[in-house]
């Protein structure tokens, strides 16, 4: 008995349309959820930030602005700082030139005013025109010779320097307080009045400068009373 050959290619489709196929899976819409990361709600999610932004976004955000604070508090401090120094180092030493400097030429505008006092003095008992000469160039002294005008901007710096020529002879030496003095206009003014009225009324002025010459006893108005006193007490007792 013989078999015929059966079509096993047939019976393969039959059967393969036959089996149940499995649909293909949408993975995008059963996607699985990955774990979730136990430390996102500590630090929180990255999202899409790229991490290149976020290094270029917080020098300006943050930064910068510290930078300049912290520069100008130390701008500040430091300037504070160095002028207190300043101030140690050239305050006192400035007080002094200034103190010495100040009283040569206040010494300098006292004596020609003192000789000019003296000659108005000595001349008002005659109440004449030389008299009245004498008063009104002692007013002109005072004024010019005032603090006001000695020391006023126009011989002066700010920074307490002369501007004036201290040194007319030109002498390669250090310049002394005594030369700034003289070489003051004001003072150089008044020194060449002073000088020709001390010629013209001969006045010795080396006396004042002689420390061995003869000295005026200064008596004053209490022993002149007592002397009067005791005087009459003499010449009443008898």
């Amino acid at each position: 008995m013989h078999q015929q050959p059966r079509d096993l290619a047939g019976e393969d489709s039959q059967f393969s349309q036959g089996r149940h196929q499995p649909e293909e899976l949408d993975l995008e819409a059963h996607s699985v959820a990955a774990p979730s990361d136990p430390l996102d709600d500590v630090f929180g999610s990255d999202g899409d930030l790229d991490a290149q932004n976020v290094v270029l976004q917080a020098p300006e955000s943050t930064h910068p602005t510290d930078m300049s604070r912290l520069q100008a508090e130390h701008s500040t401090s430091g300037y504070r700082e160095g002028v207190s120094v300043a101030k140690e180092a050239s305050i006192q030493p400035g007080f002094d030139e200034g103190f010495s400097l100040g009283a040569t030429i206040g010494q300098e505008a006292g004596h020609l005013l003192g000789i000019l006092e003296g000659i108005s003095n000595a001349l008002q008992p005659l109440s004449n025109e030389k008299s009245a000469e004498a008063e009104q160039l002692l007013n002109q002294a005072r004024e010019e010779l005032s603090t006001k005008h000695i020391f006023s901007p126009d011989y002066w710096a700010p920074d307490g320097n002369w501007t004036y020529q201290a040194d007319p002879r030109g002498e390669e030496r250090e310049v002394l307080f005594s030369d700034v003095a003289a070489a003051h206009p004001l003072i150089q003014k008044w020194t060449g009045i002073v000088d020709s009225q001390v010629q013209q009324w001969n006045i010795q002025l080396d006396i004042l400068n002689d420390e061995t010459g003869p000295r005026v006893e200064i008596i004053s108005d209490e022993q002149v009373i007592s002397g009067l006193v005791q005087k009459t007490n003499k010449a009443l007792d008898w």
